[in-house]
């Protein structure tokens, strides 16, 4: 049977090639580390021409990529086939269940759409029916925190018109709707009323108002959603759905600076505007500089697409509304967790609640709009 593109050989035939050249893992990579290896091992045979006998691996584990089971820098040593010593740096990205649509949104997005716009997809490996490894091109940040300049954190909004008009056809919409988000986004809004409710007896009274807001956006759900993706002059389009300073990094290339976007698990058709409100609140959280700016980051955005940068009323009301959405969608869910959970330190608990309270300003003004 013919294999996919960038897809390897069965895990088998991969370990048994790989166990006879005697090659070697320091660190193992995350678990089942021989298949791993395997895997490993045929991607620098496509790619560099390694030969068999002296591939070491050392891995790192990385912070980040929630929607998978394990992600991990690896550095491979070994000699190609002209016996000359290389060494490559990788990602090696695991997805269990159903996280494991990652790979189809860079098999049939970005390697075919938006080249540029993340990681360069280097090859896949199927484990099983339902796991699967992706093998993603090692960036180099110019730094760990590049937002304090507006210029560079307009470019992320600028950056994503390019994934916001990128053209849809059968396949791919068969492959963003593979996940059923709306269904997840009703379930995680109730589970977010629970925790506001924990939190308003943990509390008294100070949640009470939040989840008076809460529970009006979780009643008009589905009218709200329906009229955020019909808002114009959106409509429904491609967007990351996870959009922070956690899944962009600015890199050089080519004498230039890049940015590119991380962790695509939950790429989907959606709103624009969620991707614009993520950005925007998630940074504005941590950087002073977006808060100030924060409407001239906006017009950034309308400019990039050849839009009237007004902001207009009704515009705002979309881009809160999509705002409320981000929120219900696990990040308030998350922070109120952390905030309840007395298993976490002072501090983590301390930063929770500040996230939190941000979160519920956000559901506030959305239900001002709504209400």
């Amino acid at each position: 049977m013919d294999r996919a593109p960038g897809q390897q050989p069965g895990a088998a035939e991969l370990i048994s090639s790989v166990e006879s050249a005697g090659a070697t893992v320091y660190h193992p990579i995350m678990e089942s580390s021989r298949r791993e290896l395997a895997s490993v091992f045929a991607l620098l045979e496509r790619l560099h021409d390694a030969t068999p006998g002296e591939l070491q691996l050392q891995s790192q584990p990385l912070r980040g990529g929630l929607e998978a089971a394990g992600v991990a820098r690896v550095v491979a040593r070994f000699r190609d086939s002209r016996g000359r010593r290389r060494v490559f740096s990788l990602v090696v990205k695991r997805l269990n269940g159903a996280t494991a649509r990652e790979a189809l949104i860079y098999q049939h997005l970005l390697s075919r759409y938006s080249d540029g716009l993340g990681p360069r997809l280097l090859g896949w490996h199927r484990i099983g029916h339902d796991r699967v490894m992706l093998f993603l091109e090692a960036l180099r940040p110019v730094s760990a925190w590049p937002w304090a300049e507006q210029q560079t954190a307009a470019r992320v909004l600028e950056h994503i018109v390019r994934l916001h008009t990128t053209p849809t056809d059968e396949r791919l919409r068969d492959v963003l709707a593979v996940w059923d988000y709306e269904g997840e986004l009703q379930r995680t809004a109730q589970r977010t009323l629970g925790a506001l409710e924990r939190a308003r007896q943990r509390t008294g009274s100070s949640f009470g108002p939040a989840l008076r807001w809460a529970r009006r956006l979780v009643l008009g759900l589905p009218a709200l959603r329906k009229q955020l993706l019909s808002f114009q002059p959106f409509g429904p389009a491609i967007i990351h759905g996870d959009l922070h300073p956690g899944n962009v990094v600015v890199r050089h290339r080519r004498g230039k600076r890049e940015t590119v976007l991380l962790d695509w698990g939950r790429s989907r058709l959606g709103s624009p505007l969620e991707d614009v409100s993520s950005w925007l609140q998630s940074l504005s959280a941590w950087e002073p500089m977006a808060r100030q700016r924060h409407d001239s980051l906006f017009r950034a955005y309308l400019s990039a697409r050849g839009m009237d940068r007004t902001l207009r009323s009704e515009l705002r009301e979309a881009y809160w509304l999509a705002g409320a959405s981000n929120a219900l969608s696990g990040a308030l869910v998350y922070h109120l967790t952390v905030m309840l959970d007395e298993r976490c330190t002072g501090g983590q608990r301390a930063s929770a609640a500040d996230s939190t309270i941000k979160w519920v300003r956000v559901l506030r003004r959305a239900d001002a709009f709504w209400s």
